[in-house]
């Protein structure tokens, strides 16, 4: 596994596009100007969980890669197992995410002040909805067969997910039918566990932390079962 992860890094640092882009519009983020407030720091926070979307699908496109290159193919014929290709992969895609959460988090909290308690639960959101989005990333791959396709429907259902989850438009705002739909998506639970935070309604947030990791748990175990298509 450390041999996979080593190349998986390698390969992310040789996106410099893709990582200029993941430090650049976070830190836009925090230095717009903005009115002060939870509210407002909760929209941001969610806006960054929007972008979180689109650096991990970004990220792991080096699995459909793989698969169009048929790389996947000689790695099953090799010693090298199913397991430590994946887990190397996300082991991967985690450390350069989690240093990026990390970042943001603690220059927002800097920036733009506030009470601490909220942005120690809105970090724990963040990591947990960033490992959420890396593997609903990797079984999005997975449904695809090459990257032109995948980014393409991706934008659509990454934006309408925002949307509809309360990410880039406040959950209060949106209708009460749209808002039980919303329940079935994974940025609704995210948006609506910064809206708990906001309310120090922490057993609440825990069950937001839960679901996000069973979401992550649900879309890996499926994604992995495509490996060879």
């Amino acid at each position: 596994m450390s041999v996979i992860f080593r190349i998986a890094l390698k390969r992310i640092f040789k996106q410099r596009l893709t990582l200029a882009l993941m430090g650049l519009l976070p830190l836009v983020l925090i230095f717009l100007p903005r009115s002060e407030g939870l509210d407002t720091t909760r929209i941001s926070y969610g806006i960054f969980g929007l972008i979180t979307l689109f650096a991990t699908f970004m990220l792991t496109k080096q699995v459909i890669e793989d698969r169009q290159s048929h790389t996947i193919i000689r790695i099953a014929a090799s010693p090298i197992t199913h397991k430590d290709y994946l887990m190397g992969h996300l082991s991967a895609y985690m450390s350069v995410m989690f240093v990026q959460v990390t970042l943001f988090w603690i220059i927002s909290y800097i920036v733009w002040r506030g009470v601490f308690t909220f942005y120690l639960w809105a970090y724990l959101l963040m990591l947990c909805f960033t490992v959420m989005a890396i593997c609903f990333s990797l079984f999005w791959h997975t449904l695809f067969k090459t990257y032109a396709t995948s980014i393409a429907v991706y934008s659509i259902v990454a934006n309408l997910m925002a949307v509809m989850g309360g990410m880039s438009l406040p959950l209060e705002y949106l209708p009460e039918r749209l808002r039980l739909i919303a329940i079935i998506l994974p940025t609704y639970w995210y948006a609506y566990g910064l809206e708990l935070a906001a309310l120090q309604n922490y057993v609440l947030v825990i069950l937001c932390l839960l679901i996000l990791l069973g979401f992550a748990i649900i879309f890996v175990t499926i994604g992995s079962k495509r490996r060879l298509e």
